[in-house]
């Protein structure tokens, strides 16, 4: 695949906040090897005590019922990073949280330097995260989400393209411990993932399935199924490994490419997938991507086939740079 090599110093800073779940290392991490990017768990580095203190602060929970006061006293330390040059910064608000605790920061981050630029991102359904994303039209300068549907649907700006940094060995083995692997929280499709396995397993197919939240009224019983907990995502990864494809199944309302898809390209493994807009997108390859509309229509004859590694050696740029370099693109537009 194209490694992306960025040709030009861009004209912003970049810090990346609440980068705290291990999924979203393969995007975040991977840039902080640039001398212009700033990676924070939360939202700065300190003792076990001023993290412990922030987080109780900026609770969603705490500030639920009162709004605890005195939040400007972390402004200083959110804000004021140290890099050698004097350009102008873009705070990337991962999923909007301290923003929506606090908005206020947004005028301090603009008395700190007018030409500052601040964002809200989304990595999931707005409505399934942030419910409401009204109070961060007023405190930021682009609300982003990944899906082109959900961004269409709430007037704000996409960066649909699929980035992703590996963050462990790319493997190229010939046996593999499965032959379908799938993890997932049920959400509204259950059915259908049921209704996967049902089809892969007539057909011979070993199956691994990790499905989180499910109530045990709903699950039924099968070699491979395991109802439990979210796993780490370093295990998640073992698992991709040990598979010979990579099962994604959409939840409702989404129409964008998931980590099953990133994983699959990065990690050299099939793709079975109902996104079906996937074929009309440039990291589409019908070499390593099966794309079916209903769980019934899934080819596990492909399924079955060894993997082509020749076929991911194709020219789509999946480096984590692509979203500075939109976002660069995004202000030199807006100027």
């Amino acid at each position: 695949m194209k490694e992306c090599t960025p040709a030009d110093k861009p004209k912003y800073n970049y810090i990346f906040y609440k980068v705290t779940q291990d999924y979203l290392k393969p995007l975040f991490v991977p840039l902080r090897k640039y001398d212009y990017v700033r990676v924070y768990d939360r939202a700065f580095d300190g003792s076990r005590f001023l993290q412990k203190l922030f987080f109780f602060h900026f609770s969603e929970r705490a500030n639920r019922h009162i709004r605890l006061p005195f939040k400007r006293l972390w402004f200083r330390k959110i804000c004021k990073k140290d890099f050698e040059n004097d350009k102008p910064c873009c705070y990337f608000f991962n999923g909007g949280k301290y923003l929506r605790e606090a908005p206020e920061i947004y005028d301090y981050i603009k008395k700190l330097n007018p030409e500052n630029k601040v964002v809200v991102y989304f990595l999931d359904l707005i409505e399934k995260t942030a419910g409401s994303i009204e109070c961060f039209r007023n405190c930021s300068d682009a609300i982003i989400s990944y899906d082109r549907g959900d961004a269409e649907k709430h007037k704000i700006d996409c960066f649909e393209e699929i980035a992703y940094g590996a963050i462990t060995n790319v493997t190229e083995p010939t046996e593999f411990d499965w032959d379908v692997y799938f993890l997932g929280f049920a959400k509204d499709r259950l059915a259908r993932i049921h209704s996967a396995y049902r089809v892969l397993t007539a057909a011979g197919l070993r199956c691994n399935f990790i499905i989180c939240g499910t109530k045990i009224e709903d699950r039924i019983e099968g070699a491979g199924l395991h109802y439990q907990d979210p796993i780490s995502y370093a295990e998640n990864l073992e698992n991709v490994k040990k598979s010979r494809c990579i099962l994604e199944l959409m939840q409702g309302g989404s129409n964008a490419a998931t980590l099953r898809t990133q994983e699959a390209i990065t990690y050299k493994r099939k793709l079975l997938t109902d996104h079906v807009s996937a074929m009309g997108q440039p990291y589409f390859n019908k070499d390593f991507m099966s794309v079916f509309s209903e769980p019934e229509e899934i080819d596990t004859t492909f399924a079955k086939q060894p993997i082509d590694y020749s076929a991911f050696d194709f020219a789509y740029d999946l480096s984590p740079h692509k979203l500075i370099d939109y976002l660069e693109n995004f202000w030199s537009e807006k100027e």
